[in-house]
């Protein structure tokens, strides 16, 4: 999945009132994903894009969601 890029990115309201990032990632065929984000995940997206906003993520590729995504996964 080459070219799968962070679009667009919004704040949501998960479980017990946590809050969680939605992610959407366009890939190279044209297809667009939500990807929901907990907050270690979130936290693991930001330090790999050094992105100060959640708009500082838009263009980042989906290599680097994958990888928040096993370090919030790992935690345990």
């Amino acid at each position: 999945m080459t070219g799968a890029k962070i679009i667009a990115v919004k704040l949501s309201a998960a479980h017990e009132g946590d809050a969680e990032l939605i992610v959407d990632i366009r890939y190279s065929n044209g297809g667009i994903t939500q990807v929901p984000l907990d907050r270690y995940a979130s936290e693991a997206l930001m330090t790999a894009c050094t992105a100060d906003t959640a708009d500082d993520l838009i263009g980042h590729g989906w290599e680097k969601v994958r990888h928040a995504l096993q370090v919030s996964y790992s935690r345990y």
